[in-house]
């Protein structure tokens, strides 16, 4: 008995490591077996090409260590330090996607970098595709859509220069990307389309990695046009060609799309099924592992619809401190940011929801600039350096030539369209917004006027009663004293309105509560009650709705600065005011001050 007590802690640490052993070989990075030769896995490289072994260290290495380790110095020791060129050029490439898969998209940009100089320097107008097409990938997923767009754009240049239809349409795929990041989804279809009816006329088989892409395109972006029934035969037809084509990493964003398909239609059980489905792929696969942010954005979505606040909140966190280490951005973050203030508002927690919407609000103003970025310049761009090019080399070309060039004219003209519908429909939603600005105004004059004159009334009741009436109990005295007091509390509300004291930077709640002669948390109470929102909105919204009235009225004022005009109504920061103006109208002051000169407002 006593040797079985001895050995019970041996027999559970002996129980503990199996199970530890079993849960390490589950991760994403399998512990090589011990029957792995490192040695023979080394000799192997000497029988690959530089090319053979880029492309074989992104496909084949990513979910082991130890092979991993292995590559890594193989790359670094011999391949980056070759004096032969093209050897340093897959190098690079293999640690540029290395470092972009592992969301390390700085470093990945200064390889691709250097991919550019050695293509330069041997001349190649093949490599000098790969790079710019790569280059274009990793700012996609940095999140910098312009220089993204202009990447593509030298591409299409050189996969023409090449004949490489292949590359013209994976390249006008990566462009449709860009375009339901922007918001024209029709235009994003009308591409993905055109593009797959010109594989399905090829060999199918020799785009089959692109063909996959372009499904799940097609799923998101009638998943967005909220064509749900499209959306998900798309989807499915995608999970039937990865499956057909071993395309294991494509799962993960098909299962996520079809996901977000059954969340807009409020179908919370197979949505959850479905993203969990993805959630399994990305954390198995490292090259989809980037796709799990927008899972788990997902997942928090679906937990916050069905009421589960603090797990949605938990997950939501998650995503944000690793937004912060990894320094990524992306659209998304506008939708995580809202859902953190949305769920910190249902628990009652008002000051991490009110700092959640500003993050939200702050994202939105950021999207909003980089949607701007990828407007009319790029479009004169690739019009100056693709369009006319081709157009003027049209008559040189041969019969098959041509019919390749009209492909590409086609797509470039599609790719125009959008980009021109996309920055028509912002400027007439901008105009839509100042035409209702103007139209408000006199609106909100009517509205004050009514609002005084139900106050004075209420005020001039309470007197009245106060009068006639006879208090005989103490609880009824009290009563009377509060509504009295509230009265009063409201004509001085009223008066410091009327005579503009908002305007005064010494306008905090200690402040005005001094000026009123009542106590911070009464006047806090009184606003809330009776405005209906917080002292600090309620002091902003007064001076926005003053700014908004006095540039229309007062030309003068429009020749001040913005930093002037903020200074002017009490704000101490000119992006404290832009970003107020912005949420109250949905225009930036500047946006407004130019359309009423334009129309010769006085």
């Amino acid at each position: 008995m006593l040797l079985l007590q001895k050995r019970i802690p041996l027999l559970l640490f002996v129980f503990f490591l199996c199970c530890s052993q079993k849960v390490v070989s589950s991760t994403v990075f399998q512990d090589t077996v011990p029957q792995f030769n490192a040695e023979e896995f080394k000799a192997s490289f000497q029988k690959m090409s530089p090319k053979d072994f880029a492309f074989f260290f992104r496909r084949e290495c990513q979910q082991d260590s130890l092979k991993v380790s292995i590559c890594l110095k193989h790359i670094e020791n011999i391949m980056l330090q070759s004096e032969d060129l093209l050897t340093q050029f897959w190098g690079n490439y293999a640690i540029a996607h290395w470092y972009n898969d592992k969301l390390d998209f700085e470093r990945s940009i200064i390889y691709a970098d250097k991919l550019y100089e050695i293509a330069e320097e041997l001349n190649s107008s093949d490599l000098k595709l790969t790079t710019f097409i790569n280059k274009g990938n990793f700012y996609y997923d940095y999140g910098k859509y312009r220089e993204s767009m202009e990447s593509y754009l030298e591409a299409i240049q050189f996969a023409k220069e090449v004949k490489d239809l292949g590359r013209q349409l994976v390249i006008s795929h990566n462009i449709a990307l860009l375009k339901i990041d922007v918001g024209d989804y029709k235009g994003a279809v009308e591409l993905l389309e055109g593009t797959l009816k010109i594989i399905e006329e090829q060999e199918p088989k020799r785009f089959k990695r692109l063909e996959v892409s372009i499904y799940i395109a097609l799923a998101k972006s009638y998943m967005r046009l909220e064509n749900y029934t499209k959306a998900e035969y798309y989807g499915n037809i995608g999970i039937e060609l990865s499956d057909k084509y071993m395309d294991e990493d494509a799962k993960a964003y098909l299962y996520n799309y079809l996901g977000e398909i059954y969340l807009a239609q409020k179908k919370y059980q197979k949505t959850l099924q479905l993203l969990n489905k993805a959630s399994n792929y990305a954390n198995t696969i490292q090259t989809s592992s980037s796709q799990l942010t927008f899972i788990n954005l997902n997942i928090a979505k679906t937990l916050y619809y069905q009421k589960k606040y603090n797990k949605s909140i938990a997950i939501l966190e998650k995503i944000a401190v690793n937004q912060q280490q990894k320094k990524t951005n992306f659209f998304s973050l506008e939708d995580m940011y809202k859902y953190l203030g949305k769920s910190y508002k249902e628990i009652g927690d008002t000051e991490k929801s009110l700092l959640y919407f500003e993050k939200a609000n702050e994202v939105y103003a950021l999207n909003d600039k980089k949607q701007n970025q990828i407007g009319i310049e790029i479009i004169k761009e690739y019009d100056l350096q693709s369009l006319k090019t081709e157009l003027n080399q049209a008559e040189q070309q041969t019969l098959k030539t041509k019919i390749t060039l009209y492909i590409s004219i086609f797509l470039a003209l599609l790719i125009i369209v959008g980009l021109i519908y996309v920055y028509k429909r912002r400027e007439k939603d901008n105009q839509q917004k100042f035409s209702a600005i103007l139209q408000s105004l006199e609106e909100e004059k009517e509205k004050m006027i009514l609002a005084q004159q139900e106050i004075a009334e209420k005020a001039q009741s309470t007197e009245i009663l106060t009068k006639k009436e006879t208090i005989k109990e103490a609880v009824l005295k009290e009563v009377e004293i509060i509504d009295e007091t509230k009265a009063r509390l409201l004509k001085k509300l009223e008066n410091f309105e009327t005579k503009e004291l908002y305007l005064s930077k010494n306008s905090s709640l200690n402040e005005v509560a001094k000026k009123l002669k009542t106590n911070t948390s009464y006047l806090s109470k009184l606003v809330n009650a009776h405005k209906g929102k917080s002292f600090s909105a309620y002091i902003t919204d007064l001076r926005i709705n003053y700014a908004i009235r006095r540039l229309k009225e007062d030309k003068k004022f429009r020749s001040y600065t913005i930093d002037s005009i903020a200074r002017e109504i009490g704000f101490n920061r000119s992006e404290s005011f832009s970003k107020a103006f912005k949420n109250k109208t949905g225009l930036y002051p500047s946006y407004y001050i130019k359309n009423l000169d334009n129309q010769g407002i006085e």
